[in-house]
């Protein structure tokens, strides 16, 4: 049985020694299931009190290919208990092994009811858990996967992962191999900056780990390193197992599982990712691969190669690409990928991706940088979010509402009214840098000011409308970068959003020339957290202990004094 298991795996019992009436068909079930659970089961073949010889080796067949099977001398050749008082091993004293009985007396015979009841086929229930991992696991060492990373993002959106040999995790001989296979340090979590490994947290340290509890529907193989796959996992306590609140993709679930319950809403989301390539000049320097402009061919001629290794790579993963273009600055090219109902999937792709870009232009002796700016005199790298939301149960867009002069439903207004109430703050978590404001300003395409529109790439939240439709479909979020966390500035956004919606929010007139007096947003990361620490609604939803790390990380970040040389440098590694 089940709790049987969990008695035997306590006290750290490896092998099971079955001993006596061996006929009966759940002594069978019962040999089977331990062997299918990984223990190693020896059968007594002589030590049996069988009704007859014949009965008995019927029963012994049925062991056969799920036990040893051994004489009762070889068995007590192979045990010897030990007194721990003295110290003295001493050896149990041999029984003599029972003989088969061909004929027995009537005043010999057992007269006690001795028998079993079985469920009925309608009563039958399965585990279907039940050794899932150790086939899965053996699945991926056939594919000649050897190693699992169990990976996190931390808050300021380091990647932090461990590797785990799959055969380690196979031979631990458990039900679920892949529970609390490791643990990262909880001041890991949030307590670091991004380029130092230093806490500067004031509420973290390293006297506490979390355990890392994989999300097995994230697991990939990766294309750029097949001997690996990647699992996301989210954050525990090590002894109650509860979710901790520094575990930023644990708050985007929470986050959605509100949305659900409370305002009965599931959201889609869209993710639009800019990066440039560098590449190794002939005096040592990196240059970028190219000079070319907006949607120029010259960048999908040229790189041909590296785009193509990059979707054949993100196809493997299943990961929906919608387009490929190239953007505005020198060797600057976009990844869209396609829209998604599956939010925290969405979020786990954008990660894959930036992971696969970065490895196949490796490998092509290139250098991918997300940097949100590498020159003031060229367009910057950003990472824009398209966001729209339906009915629990409907597949109808729910932000849509053509009957209305905006083309957006109430609701749709309401959830862009939250967001713009909170936009200020928001910057801190989706330009979380001191170079993400770099790339923002007038002219930028990016939004400076507090305002939305419809199809205007110089406000911070565009409405887009479909190609085919007309219709408006979705909100474009512009004022993000890849240094963000992406779970995290989601998590965020979306908790702005669903207020808005809670509160029935009415949305201010769109940005026009009759109304251009908007006030102006953050233009530094200090402002952003200035506005930050004023915003009780966000920072009740960050919660306190993420809260007093994210903001001394970002605060010393902030004022670490850093030029655009050196932020380049780093990026490329340099």
């Amino acid at each position: 049985s089940t709790k049987l298991e969990y008695i035997l795996r306590n006290l750290q019992v490896e092998q099971l020694l079955v001993v006596g009436q061996l006929t009966d068909q759940c002594v069978e079930s019962a040999v089977r299931d331990a062997a299918d659970l990984g223990f190693f089961v020896t059968v007594v073949d002589d030590a049996c009190a069988a009704n007859s010889a014949d009965c008995h080796q019927k029963g012994m067949h049925g062991m056969k290919g799920f036990s040893r099977r051994l004489t009762t001398d070889q068995c007590l050749q192979e045990i010897s208990v030990y007194d721990e008082g003295n110290g003295k091993g001493e050896m149990i004293p041999a029984l003599p092994a029972a003989k088969h009985i061909e004929q027995q007396s009537t005043s010999d015979v057992d007269t006690a009811d001795h028998s079993i009841i079985i469920l009925k086929p309608s009563q039958y229930t399965r585990d279907k858990d039940n050794g899932y991992e150790t086939a899965l696991l053996r699945s991926l060492r056939a594919a000649g996967v050897k190693f699992i990373r169990f990976t996190t993002v931390d808050a300021h959106n380091t990647i932090r992962c461990k590797a785990v040999p799959i055969d380690f995790l196979i031979k631990k001989r458990i039900s679920h191999p892949m529970t609390s296979p490791t643990s990262i340090a909880e001041v890991c979590f949030a307590g670091l900056p991004s380029t130092m490994d230093v806490p500067k947290a004031p509420n973290l340290t390293a006297s506490n780990v979390l355990t890392l509890e994989p999300d097995l529907s994230s697991l990939q193989i990766l294309p750029y390193a097949p001997k690996t796959a990647m699992v996301m996992c989210t954050a525990h306590d090590q002894l109650t197992q509860d979710l901790s609140p520094l575990c930023t993709r644990g708050l985007l679930e929470r986050v959605l599982q509100t949305a659900r319950d409370e305002i009965g809403i599931e959201f889609c989301i869209g993710a639009e990712i800019e990066f440039m390539l560098y590449r190794l000049n002939k005096d040592g320097g990196v240059q970028p691969v190219d000079n070319s402009t907006f949607a120029n061919s010259t960048p999908l001629n040229d790189q041909e190669d590296f785009i193509s290794s990059v979707y054949d790579q993100l196809q493997q993963q299943d990961i929906p690409v919608e387009l490929i273009h190239a953007e505005s600055a020198p060797g600057q090219l976009e990844v869209v990928l396609s829209y998604s109902d599956n939010v925290l999937r969405l979020a786990d792709n954008v990660l894959f991706t930036k992971e696969t870009i970065i490895n196949v232009a490796t490998h092509h002796g290139m250098r991918a940088v997300f940097l949100p700016k590498t020159s003031l005199s060229a367009a910057g790298n950003g990472l824009h979010l398209h966001f729209s939301f339906k009915d629990v149960g409907s597949s109808q867009n729910a932000f849509s509402d053509s009957s209305r002069p905006t083309g957006i439903s109430r609701r749709g207004e309401s959830f862009i009214e939250g967001i713009l109430d909170h936009l200020s703050s928001l910057l801190s978590f989706s330009l979380p840098t001191v170079n993400s404001y770099r790339r923002v300003g007038a002219g930028c395409w990016t939004g400076s000011s507090l305002n939305w529109s419809t199809e205007d790439k110089e406000v911070p939240l565009r409405v887009c409308v479909d190609l085919n439709t007309r219709k408006a479909t979705n909100v474009e979020y512009k004022l993000a970068d890849a240094t963000a966390n992406i779970y995290l500035v989601l998590a965020m956004i979306l908790s702005a959003g669903m207020e808005g919606l809670k509160c029935g929010k009415v949305l201010r007139p769109m940005a026009s020339a009759d109304n251009a007096a908007s006030a102006s947003l953050p233009q530094s990361l200090n402002e952003s957290l200035d506005c930050l620490k004023h915003d009780n609604f966000l920072l009740s939803i960050l919660g306190s202990e993420l809260c007093t790390a994210y903001m001394a990380v970002r605060e010393f970040e902030a004022n670490a004094e850093t030029s655009l040389d050196e932020e380049v440098a780093a990026a490329l590694g340099k």
